[in-house]
């Protein structure tokens, strides 16, 4: 956690501060920030010749109770084997409303956008609360409306056992397990029906090399996944971009975090480095072209990367 408070005054404090305001620290008491918690928080990596972000930990054989707000504890790990009861659900946070508004982008602050974590959107005026988690860093608004998908991909991935939470989009609820659609080999073009969060695996070659240049009005992904249909030549799933439709500054992110990724995959591959358990991952929101049934057109900028060990979670279950 990067908070505490002190026991004595009850204040808050930051790690990062505290050397700075208080360098008697390690004659002080602290505690977790919830107030129904107050389990003994231990300041870490304090000292600047330690090169670790400062930050709090608990003690161990102590936890947290069972509702506190500011600690997930091992729920990503649990998460990952087994299904979460709806405490734990409600104290991680997932996405269950997704806001396609691009209007509200205007209502989120300037700092909010150019923070890392753009799935957090604004509410009125202002920004919601934000609640910070022990070990993941995970900040999310308490309402839990997200305007991009990468955080409703990584609940997707992390949590595989609890894909029968809903999503809200304008007004109408779907679970997880039904708004994601995987595009592995021959897949039928006659499933990737109506908008939803699509998949797959990237080719890792020279077609998906420097795609943002290629073109001057669109940018096309090319998947590993082939079409169905035998009276057509073998042709890939591809997905587009339209750059027109997006803007600039959207259109930079997007670049700078699929050319990093595809070249680190791209060298560990030509290494042999990588396995079939390890590949580069696209997800879009978005819908099949009227006129290609090969391709995927990208809805607003809804479009995220992965490159990891997806393992299990990636297939549908």
């Amino acid at each position: 956690m990067d908070k505490a408070r002190i026991t004595t005054t009850n204040q808050i404090v930051r790690a990062d501060a505290l050397l700075e305001h208080y360098p008697n620290y390690n004659e002080l008491e602290f505690i977790c920030i919830d107030e129904n918690c107050s389990v003994r928080m231990s300041p870490t990596c304090i000292k600047k010749t330690v090169h670790k972000k400062p930050h709090f930990k608990k003690y161990k054989n102590k936890d947290h109770i069972e509702t506190c707000e500011y600690a997930t504890g091992g729920l990503y790990q649990k998460g990952g084997n087994q299904k979460l009861n709806k405490i734990e659900i409600e104290k991680i946070g997932y996405p269950s409303v997704f806001n396609l508004n691009d209007d509200a982008t205007k209502k989120t602050s300037k700092a909010r956008l150019d923070n890392e974590d753009q799935g957090v959107t604004g509410s009125g005026n202002g920004i919601s609360k934000l609640y910070e988690f022990d070990s993941e860093n995970t900040k999310f608004d308490r309402k839990n409306r997200v305007q991009s998908i990468e955080r409703i991909v990584k609940w997707y991935l992390d949590f595989p056992n609890n894909r029968d939470v809903e999503i809200e989009i304008n007004g109408q609820k779907i679970q997880y397990r039904h708004f994601f659609k995987n595009i592995t080999d021959y897949t039928d073009p006659k499933k990737l029906i109506h908008e939803r969060i699509f998949y797959g695996k990237l080719i890792l070659s020279k077609a998906n090399e420097n795609i943002f240049n290629k073109y001057p009005n669109d940018v096309y992904f090319k998947f590993l996944a082939r079409h169905t249909d035998k009276n057509q030549e073998k042709s890939n799933y591809s997905v587009k971009i339209d750059k027109d439709s997006i803007s600039k500054r959207h259109l930079s992110r997007i670049k700078n975090k699929y050319e990093n990724l595809f070249q680190i995959a791209f060298e560990e591959l030509k290494q042999g480095l990588n396995t079939s358990d390890i590949g580069l991952y696209v997800f879009v929101y978005g819908e099949i072209d009227e006129k290609d049934d090969t391709l995927l057109n990208v809805k607003q900028h809804h479009i995220a990367f992965r490159y990891d060990e997806v393992r299990k979670t990636i297939i549908e279950k």
